[in-house]
């Protein structure tokens, strides 16, 4: 049988779904290690790492053998193939970055869906499938189906959209990048800025008048309760390389002092 998607079914169930980024280590152990964790979710990151197609599939596999969902954020959505090759190779969800339209996300809906919905280039033997055997018309649907769709407000323009956006079929939720937002209205990297975070409600407030799933990244529990009570349900947590890194630096200065240094 195909796996099923836990984002998805926890999402049915009204609860929030937790995950984080791989962007430091494409080894699958790391895929291992998270699902161990806890994690729901793993955003396999294309945007901004140097991982391949072939190191993208591993990690998916392996998730998927894990009961954890993978996630990619392609590096683009302007090539299909950028979209349909991470399905492939057993994604169970992609996280579109930078959607500004409608129109847009329509294109891209089409080229990422199966028949009737859509026209993916049509394989049905591969990590997505999880090579199970059923009629392909069952396949087909439980595939377009299971698939999940996480699009990322990151501009402006996307906010004033987002009305119309949230009505294109197949949306699953949204996502708030808060990083390229907060560039896009003036005030980079002002996390705390009042411009920011007044658009953060604009999206929310989108998002609950058409019952969608929104979230956005937190670093740390406490910053993760804050999303909670706004009602967000699509919950990143930090990433692989920010545990190593936050780790190795409450830690280091206690040994360096420890030992005079300090």
């Amino acid at each position: 049988m195909i796996k099923p998607n836990r984002v998805k079914a926890l999402f049915a169930q009204n609860k929030p779904a937790f995950g984080t980024w791989i962007t430091l280590c494409p080894h699958p152990r790391v895929v291992k290690v998270m699902a161990a964790a806890g994690f729901d979710f793993l955003i396999l990151e294309m945007e901004h790492t140097d991982f391949t197609i072939r190191e993208i599939g591993t990690l998916a596999m392996l998730a998927r053998e894990c009961g954890i969902t993978p996630v990619v954020r392609p590096p683009g959505t302007s090539k299909p193939h950028d979209l349909t090759r991470a399905l492939d190779a057993g994604a169970q969800g992609l996280l579109l970055p930078s959607i500004d339209s409608a129109a847009q996300l329509e294109t891209i809906m089409k080229g990422i869906k199966y028949t009737p919905l859509g026209h993916r280039p049509m394989n049905l033997k591969g990590p997505h499938t999880d090579y199970a055997t059923m009629p392909p018309r069952e396949m087909i649907e439980r595939l377009n189906a299971e698939t999940m769709t996480v699009i990322m407000v990151e501009t402006r323009a996307s906010i004033d959209a987002l009305p119309e956006i949230l009505k294109v079929p197949g949306v699953d939720a949204v996502m708030i990048g808060p990083d390229d937002l907060s560039q896009d209205l003036g005030v980079p990297a002002e996390m705390q800025s009042p411009v920011l975070l007044e658009a953060y409600e604009e999206v929310f407030a989108a998002c609950k008048a058409a019952k969608m799933p929104f979230g956005l990244s937190s670093q740390s529990p406490a910053q993760a309760k804050t999303w909670l009570d706004k009602g967000a349900m699509w919950l990143p947590y930090q990433n692989d390389a920010a545990m190593v890194l936050n780790t190795a630096r409450a830690a280091v200065p206690e040994l360096l002092a420890l030992a005079g240094r300090a």
